[in-house]
């Protein structure tokens, strides 16, 4: 349920200069699941000069597998890698300005060799598809978007098919942590300049019955002050239009029904800290968004606990 609604609307709308990611690592496939990540890296690309890599993985042959020449799986093995690699070429022969990309193709497992290759580099951004939930994601374990976000230490940028373009309406979770500000400024700086930012924050306590100086009134009261302080720091230092919204309930289902409302492509949020109990409890929320929401959605840069 929504609560409030503040439009930044007393400061102009100034020309900021920013750096947005300059190395974009895209984990893609040659079939229609990547066409969306692909599109969108290359937009960013075309408006930032940014330099993209592409890589694809093939799954490893079952060495186990009894078989009479013992030289036979590997041969399988480079037989994938180099189709893989031949139909995300054909891929990209598809779409404009991605001749200078570098395309790489691995064996492995896909998660590991993306969160592997994102650190090698190191990759600013890492962009991936957001496909239907096949068979081998059930029985290799998690979607390969969200066994990324657990474990890179660079933000993770989760895109639908059917995207061509990059975002013009955010909608960005705070719960006031730096993390889920600098995911709401990554997610400023990636949306178009004339783009619509919306923070929100998903609240526990009901404003209906909420009494006058009561804690749920004083929660209220705070949280509408630092959300504003949110917006002028964003707005500070990207120049887009931001919006605030105080939402009520469990935190998915309020930001995905409210991104579906309000036609929002892209939903952001905070990554998650080191420790395993943040991974555990925090991840659920993210691990969600990922398996819920329609539009795009960015998962911030993993934090590191203080000392």
């Amino acid at each position: 349920m929504s609560r409030a609604n503040m439009v930044d609307a007393e400061e102009p709308q100034t020309a900021t200069a920013f750096t947005i990611p300059l190395h974009l690592l895209v984990g893609a496939t040659g079939d229609e699941s990547s066409t969306g990540a692909l599109h969108v890296a290359a937009a960013i690309a075309r408006r930032s000069g940014a330099s993209v890599r592409v890589l694809t993985v093939s799954t490893p042959f079952p060495h186990a597998v009894g078989v009479a020449d013992v030289t036979t799986p590997p041969m399988i093995d480079e037989e994938n890698r180099r189709a893989a690699l031949s139909a995300i070429k054909a891929k990209l022969e598809t779409l404009p300005d991605t001749n200078e990309w570098n395309v790489h193709a691995l064996v492995g497992w896909p998660a590991e060799a993306i969160v592997d290759a994102a650190e090698r580099w190191p990759a600013s951004l890492v962009v991936l598809g957001r496909g239907e939930h096949h068979a081998w994601d059930r029985l290799f374990g998690p979607e390969t978007a969200i066994a990324v976000a657990r474990r890179s230490l660079a933000p993770v940028l989760a895109v639908p098919p059917s995207v061509r373009t990059i975002p013009s309406r955010v909608l960005a979770a705070i719960d006031f942590t730096k993390s889920s500000v600098n995911a709401a400024k990554l997610a400023a700086r990636l949306m178009s300049t004339t783009g619509t930012l919306t923070l929100a924050h998903v609240s526990a306590f009901d404003d209906r019955t909420a009494a006058e100086g009561s804690l749920a009134d004083l929660y209220d009261t705070g949280v509408a002050d630092k959300l504003d302080d949110c917006r002028r720091e964003i707005h500070l230092e990207t120049g887009r239009c931001i919006e605030t919204v105080v939402l009520t309930g469990e935190v998915v289902g309020q930001l995905v029904e409210y991104a579906g409302r309000e036609r929002c492509d892209l939903i952001a949020v905070g990554g998650h800290h080191l420790g395993l109990i943040d991974r555990i409890l925090l991840g659920s929320v993210r691990s969600g968004l990922l398996r819920s929401a329609v539009c795009s959605v960015l998962i911030g840069a993993q934090q590191a606990v203080a000392a």
